[in-house]
């Protein structure tokens, strides 16, 4: 059995490290916002200066399969948007390296500093605080689930899909493309930095896109763990909402492939206990603003839904301080929250440059709906998004109404003071703000009459996992005459678990088989004489170009979309049973064929043709 001895008394801030619990000076926020700004606006400018016009003008080609096409724009434009965004750069570095040599900014700086020290300080004891069976029970968890999703990263385990889309469009494409071509929300761009960072020592697949997810979900994990026994959570319901949100389908699957639903959820968490901490008058408050700033940025980089996660902290913060007449705090969230826009306008620069704001602001994630369509759709959204977050589309909800409400009867129980006094500490000082950060979203995603996919919502199911760990472990400490209880609860939790994994494996079936045709093409491409490949399908180019640039990094192949004129194709490549976009029209059986897959070996004689090819037949009413 899990110990269930209460988590010791922290404070926040550990003895041995002084800090300065003075409110933070103007020049504080003015140099942070002068230093992020200028290092956002390097960073996009070295991404556009990272490429040449005439490169620039090729990206259309990566996938030339949507009518949509990057936002027209000259070789002198293009210069002058990264010199103005250096010049910029320069500006704020300057700026702020003069603002710090003022006595007055060092000790702002100096004070930063021990404030991070006393942050990180208390988080290690906290940890270090732990009983050794408590350190021994943590520890193989996390062995544990690294090893699960390590396991689960496989490509063999976990078929590409979303993530093969990001290697193939983004990442193997180099830091321009990855940081500035948009043809669809699937660029996360901030993960895709980070894998393209990878990609400079290995193209292999796992190393590219998998490893950095699982470094990220461990260190999040950590963080997730230690930052709730901080907040004088007890070790155990602290480790089972872990492991609850860990072993959750939506996160299980997104722990192992590479996208940036996890570095959304760690800037969640950051967020979260940062607003706790603020809106507590934390002893640290120059760090606390420092990563509400950093976290806001970094985060709305990852996945610009983010702005959810930063819609609940700052209206949690902003009520707070309305609350408690703090009229410098609400000015400083103010300052910071501008700050944060500000930078992350300036990352995405280059997207907004390159690939222009229609498809940034107003694609179909984030388009509204219809009034009516809207309202029509709201209960089933919100029902199959809860249920989707629990584990169970359909019939998930029901674990959220049922938790959500229990802990509600118990919160209330805390306030009127019927809990004993570590519960009630619980309680008071983690669930209204879970409940908060697991209701805010919808308020916004109403106000905007927006169906938001429900993975970008994957960091709400921990706040309901807290919460719902907090009422298992008042479940547990009741009299013992409810003996049939702890076992009952073993046996859901049995159950629950075994059906994440279930679910996860049946509905990867079908992709492993798909993945398996595409590598067996691939496969037999790569022993056949080289030449340029016809592959009109977008999957079947996504696919290929990753096998290709992964495997075969040394022989590159000539692998296009649409038929260039005046280039003969020996091999095109199409769906079987004309069930595709395209539909060869060849009086000759293909030469390769699986249930995904036909390659047909064309007879190159004389010169190409300089329109399309006989063969070429669209099917436009697909």
């Amino acid at each position: 059995m899990l110990p269930d001895s209460p988590a010791p008394t922290y404070s926040h801030a550990p003895a041995s490290v002084s800090t300065d619990a003075e409110a933070p000076a103007s020049s504080f926020f003015l140099l942070c916002g002068l230093a992020l700004l200028g290092i956002c606006a390097g960073f996009a400018a070295m991404v556009l200066h990272h490429t040449t016009w005439q490169a620039a003008r090729q990206l259309d080609a990566i996938f030339p399969f949507y009518t949509w096409r990057t936002r027209p724009f000259s070789a002198r434009e293009l210069t002058q948007a990264w010199q103005w965004l250096a010049a910029l750069a320069a500006g704020c570095g300057a700026s702020a390296g003069l603002l710090a040599a003022l006595p007055a900014v060092r000790r702002e700086l100096r004070a930063l500093w021990l404030s991070l020290r006393a942050a990180t300080g208390a988080l290690w004891q906290t940890a270090h605080a732990l009983t050794p069976r408590q350190k021994r029970w943590a520890l193989w968890g996390l062995t544990a689930l690294t090893g699960l999703r390590a396991y689960l990263s496989l490509a063999s385990v976990t078929p590409e899909y979303d993530d093969a889309a990001s290697y193939t469009l983004f990442v193997s494409q180099g830091l321009f493309a990855t940081a500035s071509y948009y043809p669809l929300p699937n660029n996360h761009v901030l993960s895709n930095v980070l894998s393209w960072l990878f990609y400079q020592a290995s193209p292999s697949f796992w190393w590219t896109m998998r490893l950095p997810v699982l470094l990220t979900t461990t260190a999040v994990t950590v963080l997730m763990f230690v930052g709730l026994l901080h907040r004088r959570l007890a070790f155990r319901p602290a480790l089972m909402a872990v492991l609850l949100f860990s072993l959750s389908k939506l996160s299980i699957y997104h722990s192992s492939v590479g996208r940036g639903y996890w570095l959304l959820t760690g800037c969640a968490v950051v967020m979260f206990f940062v607003t706790l901490a603020l809106a507590a008058k934390t002893r640290a408050p120059r760090a606390a603003w420092a990563l509400l700033l950093v976290s806001g940025i970094c985060g709305t980089y990852a996945v610009p839904t983010f702005a959810v996660v930063m819609a609940s902290a700052y209206s949690w913060l902003g009520l707070s301080f309305l609350r408690e007449k703090a009229r410098a705090d609400l000015l400083r969230l103010v300052v910071v929250g501008t700050t944060t826009v500000a930078a992350t306008l300036l990352l995405y620069a280059p997207v907004l440059f390159v690939s222009g704001p229609a498809i940034f602001f107003g694609n179909g994630f984030v388009a509204p709906r219809p009034f009516a369509e809207f309202v029509a759709g709201l209960p089933a959204y919100l029902w199959q998004t809860e249920g989707f977050l629990v584990g169970q589309i359909k019939a998930g909800a029901v674990l959220t109404v049922l938790g959500g409400a229990t802990a509600i009867v118990l919160l209330r129980r805390a306030w009127q003071g019927q809990l004993p006094s570590a519960q009630t500490a619980w309680w008071a000082g983690l669930a209204p703000a879970a409940f908060w950060f697991c209701a805010v979203p919808y308020v916004v995603l109403i106000a905007q009459r927006v169906f938001a996919p429900g993975r970008t919502l994957l960091y709400k199911g921990l706040f309901f996992f807290v919460v719902l760990a907090m009422v298992v472990e008042w479940l547990l400490r009741q009299p013992r005459q409810w003996k049939a209880l702890r076992p009952a609860l073993a046996v859901a939790a049995l159950a629950w678990t075994g059906y994440q994994f279930i679910s996860l494996w049946r509905d990867n079936r079908i992709p492993q088989q798909h993945n398996a045709d595409y590598h067996a093409a691939y496969a037999w491409l790569a022993q056949q004489p080289r030449g340029p490949v016809l592959v009109p399908e977008p999957t079947h180019s996504i696919f290929l170009r990753l096998y290709f640039r992964s495997e075969l990094p040394g022989q590159p192949w000539q692998l296009d979309g649409r038929p260039v004129p005046g280039r003969a194709y020996p091999y095109v490549v199409a769906f079987p049973n004309k069930r595709g976009y395209f539909q060869p029209r060849f009086s000759f059986a293909p030469a390769f064929r699986n249930t995904e897959v036909e390659i047909y070996r064309v007879p190159v004689t004389g010169p190409a043709p300089a329109g399309l090819p006989p063969y070429w037949y669209l099917n436009e009413d697909l």
